[in-house]
């Protein structure tokens, strides 16, 4: 990380404490998720008058402290991937130092190593921590050598957490099962929240007449990828050009799992998939379009669901934890058995078949049951409540 960083912020003395005012960081392993997930959390937390600071790599892609002013960032040096002992040792060290030095009344952890090692460090910095596991993944779920490891590391290491936070209620069953925290302990946060402001129902310019579906994930195929391919094979051969299949979002690149550029281009130029790259405003692509698709094999809890919903766009997803909390089937969306590319299909091509004022309905209905259950202001009153207890 940068050490200039490290030591810009005088730490406080106690007398400097006004009531009820607390120092909080943040850590996870990309600077841009915590803005991308928490950025209202955070500026509701600094308006509070509390002393906020978000931790995590820095790649330059957002500069919080002129995007959320008041906020404090530190780059740390983290490697997200890959088991490498002594890194992580060492990332334990740097971490224990910076809790030292700042002096936190509580830490939020997010992502696998901030949770394992940064709760590790609190530990022996004397700092009250909370666990945030924002969902279990694919492999932590599938079994194997991995997963072995990553239960085992957190059955040591959330010991030292004061809570364990998950966004659903099949990811707490999992913990309790794999005597990783008992019920006490585990807490479920409902989601990280929708900005219901900034993801409202915006006019649609688009007067095609065609029916547009989107789907937005990083290109892997555990978010359902190769079904929605496969999808949209069965319905362009169906439907023509009355039909288009959007996909927004980074390349998996050379990952085990990941959709290649290659491969994307190859999708392109046979006219399956309208490949969009990323973008930093989501929404304006969004409004374009007339249903959105997710076919993910599990998610902590799907932001992109919600925030489609909360546009008042109809959304298609599997049936999995994480996406079926926002479906309510037949009423906002459909809900489509997980890697069942025929099934897909074939709730796709119901919503062609959808008068426009039922996709109306559908929409309205969505909006609805986002700002009942999902909107971001439920959430920050919840941190604020946990913040005050801890």
């Amino acid at each position: 990380g940068d050490h200039r960083d490290l030591h810009s912020f005088p730490t406080r003395r106690s007398s400097d404490l006004k009531e009820g005012i607390m120092k909080i960081l943040f850590v996870a392993n990309y600077m841009w998720d915590i803005y991308i997930f928490r950025g209202g959390l955070l500026k509701a937390l600094v308006a509070d008058g509390h002393e906020v600071t978000a931790v995590a790599p820095d790649d330059g892609r957002i500069d919080m402290k002129k995007t959320i002013p008041g906020l404090k960032s530190i780059s740390i040096a983290l490697n997200k991937r890959g088991i490498n002992p002594i890194e992580d040792m060492k990332l334990t060290y740097d971490l224990y130092k910076l809790y030292k030095r700042e002096n936190p009344d509580i830490i939020f952890h997010y992502t696998i190593k901030p949770n394992i090692y940064g709760s590790i460090a609190a530990k022996m910095a004397k700092k009250k921590s909370v666990a945030v596991l924002t969902g279990l993944g694919y492999s932590f779920v599938k079994g194997g050598l991995i997963s072995k490891i990553a239960i085992a590391l957190y059955r040591f290491s959330l010991k030292f957490s004061r809570e364990i936070w998950v966004l659903n209620s099949d990811d707490k069953e999992t913990l309790i099962e794999n005597k990783i925290g008992n019920r006490d302990k585990v807490f479920i946060l409902p989601g990280e929240g929708t900005d219901c402001e900034r993801f409202r129902p915006l006019p649609m310019e688009r007067k095609d007449g065609r029916t547009i579906f989107l789907m937005v994930a990083r290109a892997f195929f555990d978010k359902g990828f190769r079904e929605y391919e496969e999808a949209a094979r069965i319905l362009r051969e169906k439907y023509g050009d009355k039909v288009e299949f959007q996909f927004l979002g980074a390349l998996g690149g050379e990952a085990v799992s990941g959709i290649t550029e290659e491969y994307m281009n190859k999708l392109q130029e046979e006219n399956i998939i309208n490949y969009l790259g990323t973008v930093d405003y989501p929404e304006n692509v969004i409004k374009e379009i007339d249903c959105l698709v997710l076919p993910s094999y599990r998610e902590g809890i799907s932001k992109v669901l919600m925030e489609g919903a909360a546009m008042e766009k109809p959304i298609i997803a599997t049936n999995v934890t994480g996406c079926k909390e926002i479906v309510d089937d037949g009423e906002n969306g459909y809900l489509v058995n997980v890697k069942d590319s025929f099934d897909l299909a074939q709730k796709m091509e119901k919503f062609i078949l959808l008068p426009k004022e039922e996709r109306k309905k559908m929409g309205k209905k969505g909006r609805e049951k986002i700002l009942k259950e999902f909107d971001e202001k439920i959430i920050i009153d919840i941190y604020r409540d946990k913040i005050s207890k801890l």
